[in-house]
């Protein structure tokens, strides 16, 4: 009996550690593999996204240079240029758009114009791949860029074809592997995993971990091409790399639509060790029956906390991409629909105007004002969406932050609670940068809300002025003069996880109902919009700094120290005005204002009608021109076109929204904003002519 037992306590508790090591195995390969498919899921909707959106833009550089010569494209070369880079800058995962003639030698792209033409990129694959037949949409290998410097890149390129067929050059588009590796990195669970994005041929386009190979492609025989071989589209299968040696179960898919893979792979040793964590658990117990309840409840919460993790990082992964799909329709929206919408504003307020001189009744008069205040309104929520959307229409201008921010200190500690200390602390040197004043304060003013909510109980602020002169590297990277204006508390700080999310529209670590998330994006696009950027460093527990970096300027001191000039008296002769504006309403309005200001109006419709007439024998004092205009010519080529033609003929540009208003107050031209009222016409109509009169008496 003694030895029943004493085999009994060997074999018993034996054959239910054997059985629950199998049971356990099983489990953790099946949740691996289904780690593995749901990885796949994510790495597959990422590529796809990035790679369509990669093929759409192929789609429009093609239709727009399709059976164009190379010398017409040449010709066109600073219009595409402008159009590319406008692609590019919108697209992070894109490094550069290139169109390329025949002989391999760039014909336009997003980074220069003119093109570099001081090598040919014959020898490319994506190249090479199109010239003897169409390949469609080709996927190179990655390469080191030749014609400018950066970081490596592989290319998405498509034939362009002559009328008869024939080989008339590449558009490619370079795309980054360090976007999609810095994907893989963040969703990446735990060490011993490998995303990696890979041509059918073996080719590493992206890695995450990188390989110790470098990009080393995977040897002929590797298990890989087998697989794919029987099962094109998916599959799972275990095996040793052929390149580092490590044994794995790997996942692959096929991007839909395109001759690539998204891989993921788990070490088998990582495998083994969940495994055997999962047998050091049950060994603990002596009894088979505890051994085995608590074996059932730890595999149990295992798979279920598992499950709800990845709930939850679908749920965070899909709401950040309704966020983002959100936030781009609020951008198309903002910027398609606020030129109408101002010159909407501007004829209700316009006619609001005319008819408040022709009532005279107190209810009439009533009426008129709230049709005024109500299109005041409208105009100020077109600003605070196109503010948002980092389209707004700026006017810079030179001030010195050294003498600026005391001249904020009441304001500053208005913001705050009292029981929050301020110092300014600025140099005793100019710090002159260039920026719109009113952007630039509600910048400050949203930095200094988030410290004082920072600060329940009360603490310090520094704020802080400095020069510098910076030479960074990297994406963002910051080269030259520039002024620091840093905002320092002492507040409860922000959690480092959270720190790169900190600048995200609508993010926000407030309670519900009391903060939008706006404040902070508002701040990074102001600076952006400025030529700068924005930076934060946090410890919880121990405050924040908030810097911003903004591009030292030339002080222009008339820019600030010139007084706004009085009234200018009506002009004794009668000066003519010509007004160009596509919209006939807008036009009336401004028609309007000119004659009750003492002016001779002429209508031009379009850029191109107003320099017929102007070339003509016809006398105009200034001219008064909308920027944004169909029919390919804006009104800001027009100014720059009648500065040639006509040097000492004032040009106003007036605007309700341009992508263009920042580069056109750049060029000297002033801006405007729809809508406006009479008196800010007169104002700028007088300081223009005043400017001519100025420049012909000097």
């Amino acid at each position: 009996m003694l030895r029943a037992l004493m085999v009994g306590a060997v074999v018993v508790p034996a054959t239910l550690l054997a059985y629950v090591a199998w049971v356990s195995w099983g489990s953790i390969v099946q949740l691996t593999d289904d780690r593995l498919v749901r990885s796949l899921d994510v790495l597959h909707e990422q590529a796809l996204k990035v790679l369509t959106t990669g093929n759409l833009v192929l789609d429009e550089i093609v239709e727009s240079v399709e059976s164009a010569t190379a010398e017409r494209i040449a010709a066109r070369e600073g219009e595409l240029h402008r159009r590319l880079k406008r692609v590019a800058d919108l697209l992070p995962q894109v490094q550069s758009i290139w169109v390329i003639d025949r002989d391999g030698y760039a014909l336009a792209n997003s980074y220069f114009v003119p093109a570099p033409r001081g090598a040919s990129l014959a020898d490319r694959d994506f190249f090479r791949a199109q010239v003897e037949r169409d390949a469609g949409t080709y996927v190179s290998s990655v390469f080191t860029p030749r014609l400018i410097e950066g970081p490596s890149f592989f290319s998405m390129s498509r034939r362009l074809n002559g009328p008869d067929g024939s080989f008339q050059g590449v558009a490619s588009v370079s795309m980054l592997p360090g976007d999609f590796e810095k994907f893989y990195r963040e969703i990446a669970r735990g060490s011993g995993e490998v995303f990696a994005l890979m041509r059918q041929d073996g080719a590493f386009l992206a890695r995450w971990p990188a390989s110790p190979a470098g990009d080393a492609p995977l040897p002929p025989g590797s298990l890989f091409f087998g697989e794919i071989t029987r099962a094109p589209q998916r599959g799972l299968y275990s095996g040793v790399s052929g390149i580092d040696g490590v044994a794995r179960r790997v996942g692959y898919r096929r991007v839909d639509g395109f001759p690539v893979y998204v891989v993921a792979s788990v070490e088998a040793a990582t495998i083994r060790s969940e495994w055997l964590a999962g047998l050091r658990g049950h060994l603990v117990f002596g009894l088979p029956a505890t051994l085995l309840l608590l074996w059932v409840l730890w595999v149990a919460h295992q798979r279920t906390a598992s499950l709800y993790a990845e709930a939850l990082r679908r749920e965070a992964a899909e709401t950040a991409l309704r966020q983002a799909q959100r936030l781009e329709a609020v951008g198309r929206l903002t910027g398609g629909v606020a030129h109408d919408f101002n010159n909407l504003l501007m004829v209700i307020s316009g006619s609001a105007d005319r008819l408040r001189r022709l009532i005279d009744g107190e209810k009439e008069s009533r009426l008129v004002e709230m049709i005024t205040t109500a299109a005041k309104r409208g105009e100020t929520l077109t600003r605070q969406l196109l503010s948002f959307s980092r389209q707004q229409a700026v006017s810079p201008q030179s001030i010195d932050l050294a003498q600026r921010m005391p001249e904020l200190s009441e304001l500053i500690r208005r913001s705050l609670a009292d029981d929050v200390e301020v110092t300014i602390d600025v140099p005793g040197r100019v710090c002159p940068v260039k920026v719109d004043p009113s952007e630039f304060e509600v910048a400050v003013l949203n930095i200094c809300v988030n410290a004082r909510d920072a600060m329940p109980k009360g603490g310090r602020l520094l704020v802080r002025v400095r020069d510098a002169v910076l030479d960074e590297d990297g994406e963002n990277a910051l080269v030259g003069a520039f002024v620091s204006l840093s905002f320092t508390d002492t507040g409860t700080g922000i959690p480092e996880d959270l720190l790169p999310r900190v600048f995200e529209p609508f993010f926000t670590t407030k309670e519900t109902a009391k903060g939008t998330g706006l404040g902070l994006s508002q701040v990074y696009g102001f600076a952006r919009q400025a030529g700068g950027d924005v930076r934060i460093a946090s410890r919880v527990g121990e405050g924040t700094t908030v810097t911003l970096w903004l591009p030292w300027v030339a002080f222009e001191p008339s820019a600030v120290a010139e007084p706004s000039p009085a009234p200018a008296a009506r002009p004794t002769e009668r000066r003519t005005v010509m007004v160009v504006e596509d919209n006939r309403l807008v036009a009336d309005v401004c028609s309007a204002y000119l004659e009750q200001l003492g002016y001779d109006v002429r209508l031009a419709a379009s850029p191109r009608e107003a320099l017929a007439v102007l070339r003509g024998e016809h006398r105009v004092d200034l001219v008064l021109s909308d920027i944004l205009m169909p029919g390919g010519m804006s009104g800001f080529d027009l100014a720059r076109d009648l500065r040639a033609l006509a040097p000492g003929l004032p040009v106003v540009l007036m605007t309700g929204f341009s992508d263009r208003a920042g580069e056109v107050a750049r060029d000297g031209f002033p801006v405007l904003r729809k809508p406006f009222d009479i008196a800010q016409l007169e104002r700028e109509l007088a300081a223009a002519l005043a400017r001519r009169d100025g420049s012909a008496a000097a």
